[in-house]
């Protein structure tokens, strides 16, 4: 087929045409505006406009190709002409008429349509996202092609390290033989080694217990994942002995707005007054040297209340949620809560309005292994969420060692603190002797 020629003044063109348009000239409008966006987006891709020469070049213009079915639309059928290549295939994301989110929304709508679990309003549901034709052969076809990319993305490898690493979960309403049941919706998400942000996974489950985290945690093992530099979870018992059993030995940070909420629900609301700023002073502190002095006012200032209870409370969890002090301090914002992890919740649970409650549980992996995997390709494609983290990381354990080693070496003497050139490098009091 030959190649269409595309006039120099299609701007001038289609502005004349805006400004001599009438009632019977929108759809020609209408045309106009999408072919041009196409247009746009297949030299955006080749590197070229049409007939021009750039280094840039990575393919080349063959010809066209009409759709199959007209492109239909509230001012009639239109007929699109799709740019052909010379290597590979192109098509026009302005015509992608559903991402896979919407595809497994829309299935899963229907499916619990068919199978009678809401009718109320379905109806407009329908009519409002341009199904009012749906049938059983189109949602057979969504559910399947969006069953087979969600499992394969769920199996994929995984990196054997991570810098941190945060899980959690969420709860949602099934329907499992009959009846309405609440199912844990176990989540964990990570930062690799190259700084990007990834989705690691997901698993249902009856509820947060340690047997289902620790299965969940061993079907991530078997993909490839050894460590985390830094789990950050909530303190939830079933959480903190799967980590334990599944991934020995590495640290876990507790989620210091939980720990804060936890803080709140210890004491009568009379007395918030004066432990609320102090609590967020102390999750405020952008020192390790600002955080100490804010514990330390706010044991005192617990201690000065009578509130012995809280006080011992306060003790026993300081270990838990200063883990992160020990980190890059720039890290600081994203790694001492579940703060990154809830914003994806909050992701899932408005996807989850629409339904309420799911038909069952593959509907509901459908729904949110598709929300799930947009954002995980997403965030590996995009902006880095931290530079080379591991790293960092580990230039912050080293300088951390030489500030330890040499805190060490201020040793009390006879005369008070050990002289000057006891605390030089061995080297250089070697050479400072051998002078005298």
């Amino acid at each position: 087929m030959t190649q269409r020629k595309v006039k120099k003044n299609e701007d001038e063109e289609l502005v004349k045409l805006i400004q001599q348009t009438g009632d019977d000239k929108f759809l020609k409008l209408f045309l106009t505006s999408m072919q041009a966006i196409i247009e746009a987006e297949v030299s955006h891709i080749l590197g070229a406009e049409p007939y021009e020469r750039t280094e840039e070049r990575n393919n080349y213009r063959n010809g066209y190709r009409k759709r199959k079915m007209p492109l239909k639309t509230s001012l009639g059928d239109i007929e699109i002409s799709i740019p052909k290549l010379r290597q590979g295939s192109f098509y026009p994301s302005i015509l992608e008429h559903y991402q896979r989110i919407d595809r497994a929304l829309i299935s899963i709508i229907c499916e619990a349509y068919f199978n009678g679990v809401s009718t109320r309003k379905m109806n407009n549901v329908f009519k409002n996202m341009g199904l009012s034709r749906i049938d059983r052969n189109l949602v057979s076809r969504c559910a399947a092609q969006i069953d087979e990319e969600v499992a394969a993305w769920r199996s994929r490898s995984l990196d054997q390290q991570y810098a941190y690493i945060w899980v959690d979960a969420l709860y949602t309403k099934i329907r499992i033989d009959n009846r309405v049941r609440s199912v844990a919706v176990l989540i964990a998400i990570g930062v690799k080694a190259d700084g990007y942000r990834d989705v690691l996974g997901f698993e249902l489950g009856d509820k947060e217990s340690s047997y289902n985290w620790k299965g969940f945690f061993q079907g991530l093992k078997e993909r490839g994942l050894e460590r985390a530099e830094l789990w950050i979870s909530d303190e939830h018992d079933g959480i903190i002995k799967a980590i334990e059993e599944c991934f020995p030995g590495q640290l876990r940070q507790r989620c210091i707005v939980h720990w804060m909420r936890n803080a709140f629900s210890k004491v009568s609301k009379s007395d918030l007054f004066w432990l609320s700023p102090a609590l967020k002073d102390l999750v405020g502190s952008r020192t390790k040297d600002s955080f100490n002095l804010a514990w330390h006012s706010l044991l005192s200032l617990v201690e000065s209340k009578g509130n012995n209870k809280l006080l011992d409370w306060l003790d026993d969890t300081y270990q838990e949620i200063s883990v992160y002090l020990d980190f890059p301090s720039d890290h600081w914002s994203k790694i001492k809560s579940t703060n990154p992890l809830e914003r994806l919740n909050g992701e899932l649970r408005r996807r989850e309005r629409s339904i309420r409650i799911f038909p069952n549980e593959k509907s509901c992996i459908r729904l949110f292994g598709a929300v799930l995997q947009e954002y995980s390709e997403s965030w590996t494609s995009n902006r880095i969420y931290l530079s080379e983290p591991i790293a960092r990381i580990q230039e912050n354990n080293k300088r951390q060692a030489i500030l330890d080693d040499f805190s060490g070496r201020l040793k009390l003497c006879s005369g008070g603190y050990a002289p000057s050139t006891e605390l030089q490098p061995p080297t250089i009091r070697n050479v400072s002797r051998e002078s005298s």
